[in-house]
């Protein structure tokens, strides 16, 4: 006859589920929430400041769109004084689509050294089994947690004074995978530097090119002012349905683009912001 189970151990089971449950659903919380699309913008930054604008190219037609999309807004070197392209390992097709854009900013009066690019690895290869893509995405998320803090390897030569503060103020993406990475890796610093302004709110943010941002702005950055701002554009593609990438990001992204009215209102969860329509964002 097989011994009865202890009612202790069943209920210290049930106690352990629900903890497990409680943490899941607080993280979720606090990720699509906490310091989320529904806050005001901080406004720190004096008007004439830089400002950092970092852009993912998710390859092929994504770069194409994305540079498209640059195009067409007519993107300001004046105002957009700091740029940074994040394009996967092996991708040299966006590195070098990003290189002629950038040379045409020169003719409008952009410095040469005010933009760089930046390699990550790739989060998922084609073909690649699905055994192995949590790790290669777990391995690309930190290289993403790496560029938004500005001390990835491919960040080291930047001149101090033109990335006085390298956390991006804008990040603009339209790409499949990686723009994942970028997205939750922006969220999860957020929280982070919202929850030290909650338990040290005299606490300054500390960064070594906090000074020269300082010094260049007259300000000084600390942890209740970061930006990290996320814009996710829809690829025009997509007409009926939303990507799979876009899917996983609706809850997450401050603003969440389509370019086709079928899409107009998409919600993922009770409370956040609606897919909005913009029109056609490319040429």
């Amino acid at each position: 006859m097989a011994p009865m189970e202890s009612p202790i151990a069943g209920i210290l089971a049930w106690i352990f589920f629900c903890a497990v449950f409680g943490f899941i659903t607080a993280a979720l919380y606090l990720l699509t929430r906490a310091a989320s699309q529904n806050t005001p913008v901080p406004k720190w930054r004096s008007q004439h400041s830089r400002v950092h604008l970092l852009i993912v190219l998710g390859s092929g037609g994504h770069t194409a769109e994305m540079l498209s999309m640059l195009r067409r807004i007519k993107l300001d070197p004046a105002k957009y004084t700091n740029r940074t392209y994040v394009v996967s390992s092996g991708d040299n097709f966006s590195a070098t689509k990003a290189a002629e854009f950038e040379s045409t900013l020169i003719d409008r009066g952009a410095e040469p050294q005010s933009y760089n690019i930046v390699t990550v690895p790739r989060a998922r290869r084609v073909h690649q089994s699905y055994l192995t893509a949590p790790f290669s995405t777990i391995r690309s998320f930190y290289s993403c947690l790496l560029v938004l803090r500005g001390v990835h390897p491919d960040q080291q030569s930047w001149p101090a004074d033109l990335f006085p503060v390298p956390y991006p103020d804008i990040i603009l993406t339209n790409g499949p995978a990686i723009a994942v990475c970028i997205i939750l890796a922006a969220r999860l610093l957020r929280l982070y530097h919202s929850c030290l302004g909650f338990l040290f709110p005299q606490r300054l943010y500390s960064h070594p090119r906090s000074v020269a941002g300082a010094a260049a702005d007259g300000t000084t950055p600390h942890s209740g002012g970061f930006r990290l701002r996320t814009i996710f554009v829809e690829s025009w593609a997509r007409v009926t349905t939303l990507s799979l990438s876009g899917k996983i990001l609706l809850p997450f992204a401050d603003r969440f683009l389509v370019q086709w009215p079928a899409l107009e209102d998409k919600k993922a969860l009770w409370g956040s912001k609606k897919a909005e329509y913009v029109g056609f964002l490319v040429d």
